[in-house]
């Protein structure tokens, strides 16, 4: 699994927006790893359809209270994904929970690779014939058929 993450906020009084991919690699797909969802820690404002918070507003008002988003991994079938977070402003910059979210994310996702991984692959064969007692049941009359055909009767 590779993630990238960055995270770009304009200038003004845009949110800045969290874009992150998670991409599989081709064993990872080859194990059928399901998706992985975990909470995070990445605050998520109230009404984060809204591109901006203006002074005083939001997330910029005493007294706030944020939600959390939900991030996740693809499955195999969807091999990769893009999500675009939107972010609460703040003044200092800093999202240190993202790097602590997705390392949350990646440790979760490791759990479900080792299942994966530790259910390995196996052939298994088996062959009957027919049992000691049926076939000296059958056998004289089988002989005896292969006689006549040959014989031409």
């Amino acid at each position: 699994m590779i993630l990238e993450w960055k995270i770009i906020k304009k200038s003004g009084h845009m949110r800045p927006k969290l874009r992150y991919k998670v991409r599989l690699e081709d064993f990872e797909k080859d194990l059928a790893v399901p998706m992985v969802r975990i909470s995070s820690s990445i605050p998520k404002p109230v009404d984060s359809w809204q591109a901006h918070a203006w002074p005083g507003t939001n997330e910029l008002a005493p007294g706030y209270e944020t939600e959390y988003y939900d991030i996740f991994t693809p499955s195999h079938k969807t091999e990769q994904l893009e999500e675009v977070l939107t972010l609460p402003m703040r003044e200092t910059r800093l999202y240190p929970e993202v790097e602590e979210s997705f390392l949350n994310l990646r440790q979760a996702y490791e759990q479900v690779l080792v299942t994966a991984y530790e259910n390995s692959a196996f052939e298994q064969e088996g062959r009957l014939e027919l049992s000691m007692p049926i076939k000296k049941l059958i056998a004289p009359h089988a002989v005896a058929a292969r006689f006549l055909k040959a014989a031409g009767l």
